[in-house]
Formats: structure tokens, C-alpha cells, sequence
């Protein structure tokens, strides 16, 4: 299951290749004023170094309003995308401005935003940059559609197949589409948590307990504008008097029809039959990465 709607600078590297694709016809646009604000300052001065990759700026640039980012890293991207030019402010406030921008090489389309600490507006409190998937609107969308259910159904919660597709399926939808987030609340036991693994920053890892509340506020922005699928590939599991647990393996598409994940994982989820109805108690996942690929065993279709 995702988390976090935005990709922070310090893990973009992965726009890397989308930089580097195949040109796409972008039709030329005149210049976008950056609004004359404390966020705006900060974005056009993060915009001339990066543009023109310029190490020892970036560094400066970082120590002195975002130390949390890692200098490298952005100059790194600065070279493979060529620069970012702005074509749109979606939203400008003092503190937050949110724009949509195109890699100067190979086009991409991203989405970015930067806020300013609260009373210190020469602090960066978020700087994120996502990618827009192919089939997502640039500039955000206009009107969303309304999902097809609404609220948790019984069948939802029938059987522990019913209740896992439900809980797929809730979180699954295209690009400006609202989810059916009574849906997804409704099929959590009292108390139930979302926990995904978390890098600490210093090699090690911990969790982030989130309520269903917290983890549908964290993710519906992401979801709903550029779409998202997810779905069980593989699973296996063990019960006992009531009490489930279930490794479902997972990948992840910003669109069903997409030929390939853009993530896979595991989702480690527990279940509960009270007698009359499912439960789902705990979502506990984590992510596939290079240096921990996804064992066969988890793999096998069942």
C-alpha cells in the first residue's frame, strides 16, 4: 500500500529515467511568473541553481533553507532532466506555492510544491516533486468522477476473499476519480492501524502506525489526481478460531491497464471474523527494493 502523495527530493532519482525517455511534441509555452512571495522567492532562487546545475549552489541552497535534502541527489537530476520549466502555478499562498513543470529533456510531466515553515519563511518545512503518469492531467483536474460504491457493503465483509479484494478496491480507481473512502473506513475493526515500514535515515528502520482516517487524509490527493492501482498477485496464510493473517503479495499501477507495477511489496495484513462479520485489524507492509527482491514462495499464484 502507498504512503506519501509527493517523492521528496532526496529520492527522485527515479525520474531519472523519465527524463531521459523519448521526447514527447510539447508544444512551446511563453514564460510562467513565479509569484513575488516568500515561497516563490525560494522556488525561483531553488530554480536558477538547479536549472543551471550548479553544484556549489545547490549545496548553498540546501544548507541554508532545506538541510534535510541532499545536494547530490537534486544535481544529479538537474543533469539528467535538463532544468525544470514551470508551465503553470496551480495554487499560490505566502507560505506554499504548488506548480506543474516539464523536464527541459525527454518533457516529463511533474507536479511539485514547496512550504515554508510556520514563522520562519526562510525555512523549507516540505519541498516534493511527483511525477504526472501518462493519462493524468498536467495541471491537476478540473472535475472528478464519483466511485462506483458507496460505504461498506455486506458482501464486502462476508468472507476473508471478500474483504481483501474490498479493501484492494477501495484504494484503486483512475486519474481524477474520487475513492470510496466510507468504504475503506468501514472495512477497519475499531482501532485497526495502517503500519508501512520506514527508513529512519541513519541505515535503520522503524513503522508508522496510522489510523484509517490518517492514512486516507496522507494518500487521497496522490490516489485521486493521478490515479492508482493496486491488487493481491500471490498470497499465503495461516488461521486459527477466528484470527487470519495473510501475506498478500502486492503491485502497484498508477493504471489498471498499465503493462507493468510501477512498486510490488508485501502487505502483511491480519484479519479478524468476530462471528459476524470480517475485520480487517492491522495493514503492515513493506516495499520491494533492489536489495531485497520479493521471495519466489511469495510469488507463486494461488
Amino acid at each position: 500500500m502507498p504512503h506519501r502523495p509527493h517523492v521528496s527530493l532526496l529520492t527522485l532519482i527515479a525520474l531519472t529515467a523519465l527524463a531521459l525517455a523519448v521526447p514527447p511534441a510539447v508544444p512551446a509555452q511563453a514564460p510562467v511568473a513565479i509569484p513575488n512571495s516568500p515561497a516563490g522567492t525560494l522556488l525561483t532562487q531553488w530554480l536558477d541553481v538547479f536549472n543551471r546545475a550548479d553544484s556549489a549552489g545547490l549545496d548553498a541552497f540546501s544548507k541554508a533553507h532545506n538541510p534535510k535534502v541532499n545536494a547530490p541527489t537534486q544535481l544529479r537530476l538537474a543533469r539528467a532532466s535538463g532544468g525544470l520549466d514551470v508551465v503553470r502555478i496551480i495554487s499560490a499562498e505566502p507560505s506554499r506555492v504548488t506548480f506543474a513543470a516539464r523536464a527541459k529533456t525527454g518533457g516529463a510531466g511533474l507536479r511539485g510544491s514547496i512550504e515554508l515553515m510556520d514563522g520562519d519563511p526562510s525555512q523549507i518545512k516540505n519541498f516534493g516533486i511527483q511525477s504526472v503518469p501518462p493519462g493524468a492531467p498536467l495541471e491537476g483536474c478540473k472535475t472528478y468522477a464519483m466511485p462506483a460504491t458507496l460505504g461498506t457493503s455486506p458482501a464486502d465483509v462476508a468472507s476473508e476473499e471478500a474483504i481483501v479484494a474490498a479493501l484492494y478496491a477501495a484504494i484503486s480507481g483512475p486519474a481524477c476519480q474520487h475513492r470510496d473512502w466510507d468504504r475503506f473506513r468501514g472495512l477497519f475493526a475499531p482501532g485497526g492501524r495502517l503500519i508501512p515500514k520506514v527508513a529512519t535515515g541513519d541505515g535503520t528502520f522503524g513503522i508508522r502506525a496510522e489510523t484509517p482516517d490518517e492514512y486516507a487524509a496522507s494518500v487521497q490527493g496522490s490516489m485521486e489526481e493521478f490515479g492508482f492501482s493496486e491488487k493481491e498477485v500471490s498470497h499465503v496464510g495461516e488461521s486459527f478460531n477466528g484470527v487470519v493473517h495473510r501475506f498478500s503479495t502486492y503491485e502497484s499501477r498508477r493504471a489498471a491497464s498499465d503493462p507493468t507495477p510501477f512498486a510490488r511489496g508485501i502487505n502483511s495484513i491480519q484479519l479478524l471474523n468476530d462471528g459476524k462479520r470480517w475485520w480487517v485489524v492491522t495493514v503492515y507492509w513493506a516495499g520491494e527494493r533492489p536489495d531485497a527482491p520479493i521471495p519466489d514462495i511469495y510469488l507463486k499464484r494461488p
